[in-house]
């Protein structure tokens, strides 16, 4: 059961092995008493009422309801499912809709932007200026969408409420219910004499510039949430956010593998053979590797704890360094004879 949702059945106060009807007489009782159209103002009731219709609309859906009785609750319960169909058989239509719109504000759209780092900066973290193109609050009008006194004026449709009353016949009887003006939009308003910056809507479009944090550890491809700085719809609305898509630039020497960093070194067969000790470079600056004698191709290095941050962490992943052998295509006489009695006392077949 996810947190915080109580069982559907206890919502209804029914039992598991309820019949159809049962289900839907015991819903009738309660939706009589918590309807938000008889409970006007009471924020407990409408809770209640959403909780209620929420449980009748999975338990009187079969699908559903065996669905919930295998696996509980999950947000699958409602995918390719039209709540407010449920309820059209009580006359109550698309009611969330109706009382949970019209106490909501406008909310803006959000957002998106790209931010091109280095690899380097992607490891340790950077700060970064952002520029963006945004629906803004107008500051000549406030965005209010006028000047001038007089230039807004009440909305004659629901006589500046921003709600207009319907009466609808339902199982219960009549009731008078209220649903969001079409005509303002449920602000009560209508612009009579608009702004010239705005033209009236309250906000127009405009370059902004943003600085943010870019934290260490960041993968190519990552997005970054900054809240409210999205588009704005003007005075008493909710602005959207703004969602930074990290682009990071491949390194020519690095590669990530998670939170490990892998490069490669080349070496010489002779230096494989004999060892020894090379600079190597890291994101740490240079440090010394020492290959021991015999190291064979494709044979690895580890640097512990010299790779990426773990992102929101501390932890450091490893540098990975691979080996690779680099057999010489030409060579000179004195190296040809030098091989040559080197092999002779391995007893190794050499020659075409």
């Amino acid at each position: 059961m996810a947190a915080n949702k109580r069982d559907y059945y206890e919502v209804l106060g029914l039992s598991q092995d309820c019949t159809s009807g049962e289900i839907k007489r015991e819903y009738r009782k309660l939706a009589r008493k918590y309807h938000p159209d008889v409970n006007d103002g009471n924020f407990e009731a409408e809770e209640k009422f959403k909780e209620i219709s929420e449980a009748y609309a999975v338990l009187s859906n079969n699908e559903k309801r065996r669905q919930y009785d295998r696996f509980g609750f999950s947000s699958s319960l409602f995918e390719d499912f039209d709540l407010s169909s449920v309820f059209t058989e009580f006359g109550f239509g698309n009611i969330f809709d109706t009382f949970l719109r019209s106490r909501t504000r406008e909310r803006g759209s959000d957002l998106a932007a790209v931010a091109e780092i280095s690899f380097k900066e992607s490891a340790y973290g950077v700060k970064k200026e952002i520029e963006y193109k945004v629906d803004d609050i107008c500051e000549v009008c406030g965005g209010k969408g006028s000047t001038v006194p007089g230039g807004i004026i009440a909305c004659s449709q629901c006589g500046g409420t921003g709600r207009v009353r319907v009466a609808r016949q339902t199982f219960i009887g009549s009731i008078i219910s209220t649903s969001t003006c079409r005509d303002c939009g449920g602000t009560g308003e209508k612009i009579k004499d608009p702004c010239k910056k705005c033209r009236g809507k309250g906000y127009y479009s405009r370059k902004n510039k943003i600085k943010i944090d870019i934290p260490a550890g960041i993968g190519d491809g990552d997005r970054l949430r900054v809240s409210d700085k999205g588009n704005s719809m003007g005075r008493n609305s909710i602005k959207g956010d703004l969602f930074i898509t990290i682009k990071v630039i491949p390194h020519p020497g690095f590669k990530r593998d998670g939170n490990n960093i892998i490069s490669d070194v080349e070496i010489s067969f002779v230096q494989a053979a004999l060892g020894c000790r090379l600079g190597v470079e890291t994101l740490d600056g240079k440090e010394e590797i020492k290959i021991k004698p015999g190291t064979q191709p494709n044979d690895k290095i580890i640097l512990k704890s010299m790779g990426m941050v773990q992102l929101n962490g501390f932890r450091r992943g490893d540098h990975i360094i691979n080996i690779d052998v680099k057999i010489p295509t030409r060579l000179t006489g004195e190296e040809k004879k030098l091989l040559e009695e080197y092999a002779k006392n391995r007893k190794e077949v050499i020659g075409n």
